[in-house]
C-alpha cells in the first residue's frame, strides 16, 4: 500500500509540474494577429499608430494593394482586422454620379475594387474593419450612401488647410459607443485633411461623430451584434497627438476588436 501511495505521489507531481510548464509556456508565447491595410503609405504611419498601443504583440502585416489578388484571398482567411486607409477620391460613379469626376481629384479605380473585396470579406466574416478619411467614405459608398464631390462647394473649407495641407477642427461625439473609449457629448478637435465626405448616409451605417458644419465624422455599422467594429472615421487618429482623445482610443478599440477575434480563434483564455 505504501509502495502505491509512492507511486501515486511520483505521478501527481510530474503531471503537476508538466501542467504548470505548458501554462507557463502559454503565457510567455507573444501573441501574433494578422492585420490587413488597403493601401500602406510610404511613412508607415498605420503600423506605427498600431504597434506602439502594445508593444509586446507581433503584427503580420499585408499591404494588400501590392498583394496578388489571389494570394490576397488567402491571407484573408487568417486575418483578425483591416484597415481601409486614406488616400485619393473614390469614383462618384460607384455612388451614381458620374458627371462629378470634374470636381475630384485623382481616382484609383483599382483601389475601390480592391476595397470591394475586402469590404465583401470583412462583412460577410464579421473581421473588425477600420476606416480611416477615404476609408470611412468608402464604407458608406459601399453600402449605398454618396459623397460630397468637394465640400468647399457644399459645406465649408475647415477640413483641409492652405495648398493641402493638414488641420485641425472641432469635432462633436453625438453618441457613446462600447467599441470605443471616447466620451458622449465633448468636443476635441484632431488632424484633419479631406475635401469629400459623406452625402447621404448609408441606410445600414449610423452616426456618432459630426463637425460644426454638420458633416458626419463618425460612423458604426447599425448592426453590433454581427459587425461589433466595423467603425469609420472621418479624421486621421494615426496622425494625430496620442493624448488626444479622438486619437489613441480609436486604435485601442481596434486593437482589441481584433485581440477577441484572435482568442476566439485559437480559444485563448484572459
Amino acid at each position: 500500500m505504501n509502495i502505491l501511495r509512492l507511486l501515486f505521489s511520483v505521478f501527481f507531481i510530474c503531471a503537476f509540474t508538466s501542467s504548470c510548464d505548458y501554462n507557463d509556456h502559454v503565457k510567455e508565447t507573444p501573441l501574433s494577429v494578422t492585420i490587413v491595410l488597403s493601401k500602406q503609405n510610404s511613412s508607415s504611419s498605420y503600423r506605427s499608430f498600431i504597434e506602439n498601443i502594445d508593444t509586446t504583440i507581433t503584427i503580420n502585416w499585408i499591404n494588400a494593394y501590392t498583394t496578388p489578388l489571389s494570394q490576397l484571398i488567402v491571407e484573408l482567411k487568417n486575418t483578425d482586422g483591416i484597415i481601409l486607409t486614406g488616400g485619393v477620391d473614390i469614383h462618384p460613379g460607384l455612388y451614381g454620379k458620374s458627371f462629378d469626376t470634374i470636381r475630384c481629384g485623382t481616382i484609383d479605380i483599382q483601389r475601390d475594387e480592391l476595397e470591394t473585396t475586402l469590404l465583401d470579406y470583412a462583412l460577410e466574416s464579421g473581421t473588425p474593419c477600420l476606416g480611416v478619411c477615404r476609408g470611412l467614405q468608402f464604407m458608406n459608398v459601399y453600402l449605398g450612401g454618396s459623397l460630397h464631390p468637394n465640400l468647399p462647394d457644399t459645406l465649408s473649407d475647415i477640413h483641409r488647410g492652405k495648398d493641402g495641407h493638414s488641420t485641425e477642427h472641432e469635432i462633436y461625439v453625438t453618441k457613446k459607443l462600447g467599441a470605443i473609449d471616447i466620451q458622449h457629448e465633448n468636443i476635441f478637435t484632431p488632424v484633419s485633411n479631406h475635401h469629400q465626405g459623406i452625402s447621404r448616409l448609408a441606410d445600414d451605417l449610423e452616426v456618432w461623430a459630426i463637425a460644426p458644419d454638420g458633416l458626419i465624422e463618425g460612423i458604426r455599422h447599425s448592426d453590433t451584434t454581427s459587425h461589433p467594429f466595423f467603425i469609420g472615421v472621418q479624421w486621421h487618429p494615426e496622425r494625430s497627438d496620442p493624448a488626444s482623445s479622438l486619437a489613441t482610443p480609436v486604435g485601442v478599440g481596434f486593437l482589441k476588436a481584433v485581440l477577441n477575434e484572435t482568442r476566439d480563434e485559437n480559444n485563448i483564455e484572459l
